[in-house]
């Protein structure tokens, strides 16, 4: 059984990643990219980004601060078409991995290094704002085109293109999952000595060290991207395109608002666990782990899910479920740390299938021509809305700190607030993306949808019409086929 279903996963493994012809070879480049990625990222974002900037002295108010930095800077976007377009397709590549290894080199190396100049709290606030400005603004004005690149290899039949992002999940979140494990527990082993502190800035140096090979990785793989894309644009055109292609412009609306709610407490979240709930990196980052088995067990239902219901549906279903758990860490205050593990637990079940289905949103109505204007677009949206969202949360976080007031015979921190409004906007988003799910979706899987809806109701009264077996009839089925089975 377990080698039957191990020679399938091959099969379909192979199906996708292999090195037969450029397509496939790309797919293959982008997963070994990715496991690369899920590698470094561990070190420079989330809870060890967090921890790094607390080390320093910054607040969370200046972590919010930092945080919306980068989404100001990203509007520099509107210029990638004209610029990349400057470039010949033989070194547009070339030029590409160029501006990812600069802005990395600030994000990670000139960071890391500007404290050891800079001692107040006040002025290292300041230099990380305009390290990070520097590094976003020129990256935004390439990464389009990186993305333009990459998407050329990705499946156009729907079934292999949803094996495609699922596996690139799956074995992203193992990689990830591994290494914050052993870097988490290797953290919170020399809590509170010197070391902790050195180790923290030894992973952002190992961090760019993979980063530089994963540019290396990426400059095998050919680039398809159409010669003349952008050459004849105009930089409006970034912001015109879009409105002729109706689905493509709804799908980017609600990829906004759903960057807008996602960053409400993004940064600040964290904040809160280590330094007002007093948890620990181990159990912060094992419950992040915890979403990497859960997507191993679970991601069959979920592809289920999404074939029966498409992309639009099943993420506006995850999202009525996801409700409840932004209300449950509302009222987790101290004293009610116990809350913590189950509420992660199911929101690790839904991020499953939000994940799943909010990953070809971008790429689900894609027009192929002026692609790069259209995601110019995308990125310049996302980034305004998500700056939006870090605003607010900013905002309402700073409203008492670090601080608590007294509501519902809890001690509440501002931070806290920011559950209720996700929740608020999630429900919104959710109900109207379950009943207008179509005004997002292609007329081909909309047909797809719509034919095994109709497949399942016939096979649900077929079975219906056929007569029920006694319990007798049932007892001498069960009995014949065992017998059958020991002949």
């Amino acid at each position: 059984m377990w080698k039957t279903r191990l020679e399938a996963f091959r099969i379909s493994f192979s199906d996708i990643f292999n090195t037969r012809d450029d397509m496939a070879r790309g797919r293959t480049i982008n997963l070994t990219c990715t496991l690369l990625a899920a590698f470094y990222n561990v070190f420079i974002t989330g809870i060890f980004y967090t921890g790094f900037l607390s080390m320093y002295g910054i607040s969370i108010t200046g972590v919010g601060i930092i945080t919306f930095i980068p989404y100001i800077a990203n509007l520099t976007t509107i210029f990638s078409s004209k610029l990349i377009s400057r470039f010949s397709p033989k070194r547009r590549k070339y030029y590409l991995v160029a501006s990812k290894i600069y802005f990395y080199f600030m994000y990670i190396v000139a960071t890391t290094l500007m404290p050891q100049f800079v001692s107040d709290p006040g002025a290292r606030l300041v230099w990380f704002a305009v390290i990070l400005f520097m590094a976003y603004a020129v990256y935004a004005m390439f990464s389009p085109g990186i993305t333009v690149w990459f998407y050329q290899f990705f499946p156009k039949d729907n079934e292999r293109r949803t094996r495609y992002i699922l596996l690139c999940q799956v074995f992203s979140s193992i990689m990830s999952t591994c290494i914050l494990l052993f870097s988490g527990i290797l953290t919170d082993a020399i809590a509170g000595s010197p070391y902790q502190n050195t180790l923290i800035l030894g992973f952002r140096y190992l961090a760019f060290a993979l980063v530089v090979t994963e540019t290396m990785v990426q400059l095998r793989a050919r680039d398809f991207s159409p010669e003349n894309d952008g050459a004849k644009m105009k930089l409006s055109d970034a912001f015109t395109v879009p409105f002729r292609h109706r689905k493509f412009l709804v799908c980017m609306i609600m990829m906004f608002c759903w960057n807008y709610i996602a960053n409400l407490n993004n940064g600040l979240w964290n904040y809160h666990l280590l330094n007002h709930m007093h948890f620990k990196y181990t159990l912060i980052n094992l419950m992040s782990a915890m979403y990497t088995v859960i997507l191993l067990v679970l991601s069959g239902p979920w592809r289920k899910v999404l074939r029966r219901y498409s992309w639009i549906k099943t993420f506006g279903i995850a999202c009525l479920l996801w409700v409840p758990t932004e209300v449950a860490f509302f009222f987790m205050t101290p004293g009610r740390e116990y809350m913590f593990v189950p509420v992660c637990f199911v929101q690790n079940v839904l991020a499953v299938g939000l994940n799943l289905s909010y990953s070809n949103i971008l790429y689900m109505n894609l027009p192929e021509k002026n692609s790069t204007a259209c995601i110019a677009f995308n990125i310049i949206g996302c980034n305004i809305c998500a700056f939006l969202g870090l605003l607010t949360g900013t905002a309402v976080s700073s409203i008492t700190g670090d601080s608590t007031i007294p509501m519902l015979g809890m001690d509440v921190y501002a931070v806290q607030f920011t559950t209720l409004m996700r929740a608020v906007t999630i429900l919104a988003m959710g109900v109207i993306l379950f009943t207008r799910w179509r005004a997002f979706t292609r007329e081909d899987d909309i047909t797809a949808v719509e034919q095994m809806a109709e497949e399942a109701k016939r096979s649900k009264a077929l079975k219906a019409a056929q007569p029920r077996l006694t319990a007798a009839q049932t007892l001498r089925r069960l009995a014949a086929r065992l017998k059958n089975r020991g002949a």
